[in-house]
């Protein structure tokens, strides 16, 4: 990233994922298209403000409350464990997914582009340099609605909030 508009990009990222706590909870589809073309559909419930989260497919549900911590199908998680999030909730989280060229990511932005509501960001491995993924990331929800590597999709499909 090297022009003014990659910069602005960047900042309206940032801009938008700091006012998602002033949303509205919202739902959404998560759909994840592995490199064989398997499908897994969960939805997903968020509540920004409230910092409380749940996914639930054909497997079970995964839910976080601050005050009690993860249960995952029905069984509590250990609290050192706040941290994880199940892939199809990091959509959310924008700024947690591993593409910012952090220690822990396996990924760096190359390129950022606003186009209307959405900024498309383009990103390299940071090992592989023939390995190239996509995200888009909504403004309006400061929340991915796509995230796209080699060998994985992950988009977010009819987010609403969940008070319509």
């Amino acid at each position: 990233m090297n022009d003014q508009n990659s910069f602005g990009a960047m900042l309206a990222i940032i801009s938008a994922v700091r006012d998602a706590r002033t949303r509205p909870p919202v739902v959404a589809t998560v759909e994840t298209t592995d490199s064989g073309g398997r499908r897994s559909v969960a939805k997903a419930h968020m509540n920004f403000n409230d910092r409380i989260w749940s996914l639930t497919d054909e497997n079970g549900a995964s839910e976080f409350h601050p005050e009690s911590g993860w249960t995952i199908s029905g069984e509590s998680v250990p609290r050192e464990r706040d941290d994880w999030i199940p892939p199809g909730m990091r959509l959310f989280f924008p700024l947690s997914l591993p593409i910012w060229g952090g220690q822990m990511d396996n990924w760096r932005v190359t390129d950022a582009e606003v186009s209307g509501e959405d900024v498309h960001l383009s990103f390299q491995h940071k090992d592989d340099a023939a390995l190239f993924g996509q995200a888009t990331i909504d403004l309006q929800w400061g929340i991915a609605t796509e995230f796209r590597v080699p060998w994985e999709r992950m988009t977010l499909q009819d987010v609403k909030s969940s008070w319509e």
